[in-house]
């Protein structure tokens, strides 16, 4: 008697058990990619895989920023599920979706699990660079001065590049250095930053300089080099100057522009 009321009891605690149970291996979210990086208006599509035995469980998504924040629904993004696996599609992506996407997996009588982390990385390539020349402030002293710009790239570092040629040996040395673009400042709605680099010349007319703008507004960088020419007089023959753009992710060739200062070699 006492042994078929102990089966009993077995039976009564096997006919209690939750219906929803994960593997015995435990509940296991993996994300794929880690990180993916997609163009600024491409659609980017984040996976989670997930195994678990019971047909009822529950996926969110979360973008981490400095708390979790829970992914809403609109018309640019939306959940796809299929055979245990939730998409997190983000179409027509800004600059604004970039960071750190989760998922959450849920199971009655478990701890929610979530997945690695893939980081969203938009990005926005740099504006061919411009070049511009500037009239003297003073008639007198004749030194004008050369620009390039370029801008609306993201993420914020990137190299301008000068570079020299002249059919003629009228310049022994001329060093122009590379203006690298730093990240910008977090909290000025419009910055404005002067790059440390060393006078390229004892001639004073060499004097480069770079600088950065930041809008924090529309989250866009611009980055512009200048520097004094050399009197035309001084000049046998022309000077073609080059402004490159370069090491930015969003591009795999650089971009460049050409001027050409001085007389023309006949």
């Amino acid at each position: 008697m006492a042994k078929l009321t102990h089966l009993c009891v077995l039976l009564l605690w096997a006919g209690q058990k939750p219906a929803l149970t994960a593997t015995p291996e435990g509940l296991r979210v993996r994300q794929q990619p880690p990180s993916l990086s997609v163009m600024r208006g491409e659609t980017a599509t984040l996976s989670c895989h997930f195994k678990v035995e019971s047909l009822k469980y529950g996926v969110q998504w979360f973008k981490m920023k400095s708390e979790k924040q829970l992914i809403p629904k609109s018309s640019r993004q939306f959940v796809v599920e299929k055979n245990q696996t939730s998409s997190l599609v983000i179409a027509e992506v800004t600059l604004e979706d970039s960071g750190w996407y989760y998922c959450e997996v849920n199971v009655l009588q478990k701890d929610p699990e979530w997945g690695n982390g893939t980081e969203l990385v938009v990005l926005a390539p740099p504006s061919a660079p411009q070049i511009y020349l500037q009239s003297p402030t003073d008639p007198h002293t004749g030194q004008w001065a050369l620009f390039c710009l370029t801008g609306g790239f993201h993420p914020s570092k990137l190299t301008l590049t000068w570079t020299y040629q002249s059919a003629g040996a009228i310049i022994d040395h001329l060093p122009l250095t590379n203006c690298t673009l730093p990240a910008p400042h977090p909290h000025a709605e419009l910055s404005e930053h002067l790059t440390d680099g060393p006078v390229l010349s004892s001639d004073r007319l060499w004097n480069p300089k770079c600088f950065q703008v930041t809008d924090n507004h529309s989250r866009e960088a611009y980055l512009f080099s200048m520097f004094l020419l050399p009197q035309k007089e001084s000049l046998e023959t022309g000077i073609t100057f080059t402004c490159s753009v370069q090491d930015h992710p969003a591009r795999t060739a650089a971009l460049t522009t050409s001027f050409t200062w001085g007389k023309l070699k006949n």
